[in-house]
């Protein structure tokens, strides 16, 4: 049974190592092209409201993420084009 514990959890490792490599190339990527990417908690911090808020606004459409492996991503750029609509 700990033969079990062991291998999944070395699973685990390596899954969150390279969903943190994706993340790290992702945002070398988005910035090679001019954007910055958020996670939903900065983004939820930078518009001054809960994540739960900019999970209704994706849902809605107000909002388009990026998701990949069950983590949530947005740009900036997205960000201030829907701040500069709602003014």
């Amino acid at each position: 049974m700990e033969f079990f514990k062991d291998f999944f959890k070395k699973i685990e490792d390596l899954i969150e190592d390279k969903l943190n490599q994706f993340e790290s190339k992702l945002a070398e990527i988005c910035k090679s092209e001019g954007k910055e990417i958020m996670t939903r908690n900065e983004a939820a911090e930078y518009f001054g409201v809960s994540p739960g808020t900019l999970n209704n606004w994706s849902k809605s459409g107000v909002l388009v993420p990026i998701t990949f492996g069950g983590r949530v991503y947005y740009t900036r750029e997205e960000i201030l084009s829907k701040l500069k609509l709602a003014s």
